[in-house]
Formats: structure tokens, C-alpha cells, sequence
């Protein structure tokens, strides 16, 4: 699978997903590029979002069904399946933002990686799947994990027994997705939902990121986090501006702060 990454919106990059023929079955091939172009975009310091899409008709199938077939149980297929997860676990611990751009299907593994994504801004082609018992599997790349999150506990059970996929008005109605838009603006919509947090104070943004990744069991271990993270906010350039902009009237520019942290223009 070719992965085309191009810059948008300032600080805004977009992954796009550019296999056909193959509706962007994500094999060990699509799995190496995403996660190169993600590593990418990661080092690079102009970047503070990023879009994860695609230029054809389906996001994604899911896992590549012939490879699958080819394994049998036993190390190969373990290998394979770990290798899934390296992947998922590179989304899930993005240290930028990520904004899923779904139209067509977006089926198992490809919804897993849909859930992985901050946020997820669907066309009103989106169908989103779940069939993994139907083809005689357990769920894979992280959607026992992510799904509950999303839709709860009994929703996601439900789903996952029975096999359900969702329109893009269900999707939304559940949950499932957070913004559901007609396919034509469907790439603009995503990159204004990137720019948006591309805008905010990057380390504040990480620290929320993680605190709502972690889901503390308690609401002392929540408390107990909130004010570790919050002290490191205390005293910092962006709360500077956050402040002064309040009392002035006028949107912060976190860039501007970000932009002299690093010496580089803003």
C-alpha cells in the first residue's frame, strides 16, 4: 500500500491510505509504511496533528483475509499477530493528535484503527464493521481494548457477539464516531477538527491525551493524576498566553509560544 503524507493546514499533516485494488487491506506491507510515515510525522516539530484518511472509495477492509488464511496456529501466526500490535500501540501512544477520516467501509482491523485515532469525522457513506466471529476470529488490533471505551461495555459486547456494523448516523447516535459530515466534505471537515487541536498548547494537550487514555479505576487515582499533570501546567509560557488572552479579548496563539520555546519563528 502506497501512504501519500502531505502538509495542510499549518501544523497539519495528512496520511492518506492509497490502495484501490486492494480497498487498503492492512497487511504486513500497509502496516510498515503507516507506521514509517507515522514516525515520520512524529519527529517532525512543524507537526501537531495529524489526519489519517484515505483517496479511495473505502477506508479500510481490515486485515488482509488471504494472509490470514495462510497462516496456520503456532509461532508465524503469533509473530503476525504481535506485529499488529506494534502498530496499534504506535497509534495509541501518539504523542500528536490523530484524526481518523473515514468514508466507504471501515471494517475490523481498519475500525480498530479508526478507534485508535482521537478523533474520528465520518462521510455519510461510512459503514463501520465488526465480523470477526463471522469469519470464524476473536477481535484484533486493539478493539477489545478501544471499543468499550467508545460505546461501553454492553454495547460493545453486543457488537462484537453479534457481529454488528453501524451506518455513519448510527455510528454517530452510539458514539462510535464524533462527527459525521456528507462525503463531499468529508476531508475538509477532518482538517478543521485537526487544525483546531493543531492550535491548542501542545503540552497540555499531550498530558489531557494521556489522562483520558489512562481511565483510572478510582476517582483518587484520577485526582491523584489530574494534580501531577496540572502542577506541570503551572508557571508555563502557554498558560502565560492562555491568561493574557482571556483578559484581552482574543483567541491564545500557542503556536507563538511553542515557536519561541524552540527559538524558531513564529
Amino acid at each position: 500500500m502506497a501512504i501519500t503524507a502531505t502538509d495542510g493546514a499549518t501544523g497539519v499533516r495528512r496520511l492518506t491510505l492509497d490502495d484501490p485494488a486492494g480497498r487498503n487491506a492492512l497487511d504486513a506491507e500497509a502496516r510498515q509504511a503507516l507506521a514509517a510515515a507515522l514516525r515520520a510525522a512524529f519527529a517532525a516539530p512543524e507537526v501537531r496533528a495529524i489526519v489519517i484518511g484515505t483517496s479511495c472509495r473505502n477506508f479500510s477492509t481490515g486485515g488482509d483475509i488471504g494472509q490470514i488464511t495462510q497462516h496456520r496456529a503456532g509461532q508465524a501466526a503469533l509473530a503476525m499477530m504481535r506485529s499488529v500490535g506494534d502498530l496499534a500501540l504506535l497509534l495509541h501512544e501518539s504523542p500528536k493528535p490523530l484524526i481518523a477520516a473515514v468514508r466507504g467501509h471501515c471494517v475490523g482491523a481498519g475500525a480498530g484503527l479508526a478507534l485508535l485515532c482521537d478523533t474520528i469525522v465520518c462521510g455519510r457513506s461510512a459503514r463501520l464493521g465488526f465480523p470477526f466471529l463471522k469469519l470464524g476470529l476473536v477481535a484484533d488490533f486493539g478493539v477489545t481494548y478501544s471499543l468499550p471505551r467508545r460505546i461501553g461495555g454492553p454495547a460493545a459486547r453486543r457488537t462484537l457477539l453479534e457481529g454488528l456494523s453501524y451506518t455513519a448516523e448510527d455510528a454517530l447516535a452510539i458514539g462510535l464516531v464524533d462527527h459525521c459530515v456528507e462525503d463531499e466534505e468529508l476531508d475538509a471537515a477532518a482538517e478543521e477538527k485537526a487544525a483546531l487541536l493543531a492550535d491548542a498548547p501542545a503540552p497540555a494537550l499531550l498530558q489531557m491525551r494521556t489522562l483520558l487514555r489512562a481511565e483510572p479505576a478510582t476517582l483518587a487515582a484520577a485526582l491523584e493524576a489530574e494534580a501531577l499533570n496540572q502542577s506541570l501546567c503551572f508557571g508555563s509560557a502557554d498558560v502565560a498566553e492562555g491568561v493574557a488572552a482571556l483578559l484581552e479579548k482574543r483567541p491564545a496563539d500557542f503556536r507563538a509560544t511553542a515557536a519561541r520555546a524552540e527559538g524558531a519563528p513564529s
